[in-house]
């Protein structure tokens, strides 16, 4: 458990929590495994529910795949600037059953935007993100951008939003974001302006914040 809350995969699924002194770990093919430190052994099946689980998908925006001097895979994030035994999509991993394959996507009051979007390519797409200079709606244009959407800040303090920005553009390298003013008015003909103008056209509108509608002017940075 403080492995996987190292990784931010907090697993609050009972089924698959593991007993004490077992660890969950992959090959480098993807294939998972358990290790038991009491009795030193490793074995395919979960020592509770008996299933043999691979990893689904590619690693999330900023993971690396390295291995060290004894063979052992690890794992870079280059995000965070940290890394780790343990294999970022094990929270995303299907049974070993070729004719009824289950993803098992754990999500919860503790679970991030980053985990919702693994695996997912937003590449040139755009996304408008309403309130995004802090709070969920900062944390949702961050993992939007970070899985390569261009993503879009709208919010009604610029000097806020700027600096929503310049985070979330220190984060990686290839992200890209800009902020948008937006004032209290009727935001459907504002929309269909977005949508014929815009190249690529925003792909999702995404209102995290306000009780009304709202108008959309753009305000370069």
């Amino acid at each position: 458990m403080a492995a996987l809350r190292y990784a931010g995969l907090d697993d609050t699924d009972s089924e698959d929590e593991l007993p004490l002194g077992w660890e969950q770990r992959t090959t480098k093919d993807g294939w998972v495994y358990y290790a038991n430190h009491t009795e030193e052994k490793t074995q395919w099946e979960h020592p509770k529910t008996g299933k043999r689980k691979r990893i689904a998908g590619d690693l999330p925006y900023g993971w690396e795949q390295e291995t060290d001097e004894n063979g052992q895979v690890y794992f870079v994030d280059h995000i965070n600037k940290r890394t780790t035994y343990l294999d970022p999509r094990l929270a995303f991993t299907v049974d070993d059953n070729p004719t009824k394959p289950t993803t098992r996507q754990r999500y919860d009051g503790s679970t991030t935007a980053m985990e919702i979007l693994q695996g997912r390519d937003f590449t040139g797409k755009v996304v408008v993100v309403t309130g995004a200079n802090s709070g969920i709606g900062f944390e949702t244009a961050k993992s939007f951008a970070l899985h390569g959407a261009h993503v879009i800040l709208a919010c009604r303090n610029m000097t806020r939003a700027n600096e929503a920005v310049s985070r979330i553009l220190g984060e990686w390298v290839h992200v890209t974001a800009t902020a948008m003013k937006i004032r209290d008015c009727s935001i459907t003909t504002e929309i269909s302006f977005w949508s014929h103008t815009y190249h690529p056209p925003p792909m999702i509108f995404l209102c995290s914040s306000g009780k009304r509608a709202v108008h959309f002017s753009c305000c370069p940075l």
